[in-house]
């Protein structure tokens, strides 16, 4: 196996070659594995040239390969799953105790860490550990939304009169003619920069109620580059939606 070096992170891949192959050719398995497909005649140091100029686009297809991993698999709430905040993946740790009381959850030397009865069943564990890591989110977008609205509101020009935090089935933000903004908590499974385009964006409504190119005019002095958020939430934002209340 081969590799380069991009910044901290290293780059493995494998040169595969066929007599009919005409150019080099970089693939991705769909378990993230780095194949480079090659002619003979072409040297390692020039495949390892290519790969180099393309590590960012590779590591970034394996970071979104290992994204989509973690979000469409069948969560059980026992240790060593991963669960997703602010974009950051964090094991999760379920650790039995004496206490009656349980579903203790805290985020802790980079690992999720829930507390359980000692005497809980399989079942009553799952739910017991699947409610605490709910509650938990719950906790941290009321902080996180209100800290940055607080931060935003100023930049805008404006200020909610209300700011709600709960599960919306379609939206992930919405603002209505008086003054309310609601914000889906799930949103905070997303990278902060998402987060904060959806505040931007709902905070924007307070001053023009459609997507009128004013609206959109308010939103790019804010964050100018938020079509890639717009992005992003096309194509993951199906894969927040791991958890019911």
């Amino acid at each position: 196996m081969k590799f380069v070096n991009y910044g901290k992170k290293q780059v493995n891949f494998e040169i595969r070659r066929g007599k009919r192959q005409k150019t080099v050719t970089i693939q991705l398995n769909p378990s993230g594995i780095v194949s480079v497909l090659a002619p003979e005649h072409v040297g390692e140091e020039r495949i390892r040239t290519i790969v180099q100029k393309k590590a960012k686009w590779i590591i970034d297809r394996q970071d979104s390969i290992e994204n989509n991993r973690v979000f469409n698999t069948a969560k059980e709430f026992v240790s060593g799953e991963t669960f997703v905040y602010l974009g950051k993946r964090y094991r999760l740790k379920v650790v039995k105790t004496g206490s009656d009381e349980n579903g203790k959850c805290e985020l802790i030397g980079g690992r999720l860490r829930v507390e359980i009865g000692q005497n809980d069943t399989s079942e009553k564990q799952k739910e017991t550990v699947r409610k605490s890591i709910v509650s938990w989110y719950l906790a941290q977008a009321d902080n996180k939304f209100r800290e940055r609205v607080d931060y935003y509101s100023p930049l805008i020009g404006n200020r909610p009169r209300v700011v709600e935090i709960k599960e919306q089935k379609k939206r992930w933000g919405s603002c209505s003619c008086n003054g309310i903004v609601r914000f889906n908590w799930k949103i905070v499974m997303a990278p902060i920069s998402i987060v904060d385009y959806v505040i931007v964006h709902e905070l924007c409504h307070l001053i023009f109620p459609h997507h009128s190119p004013h609206f959109w005019e308010k939103v790019a002095s804010i964050i100018p580059a938020y079509g890639k958020s717009r992005v992003w939430l096309k194509h993951f934002s199906s894969q927040l939606d791991i958890f019911t209340l």
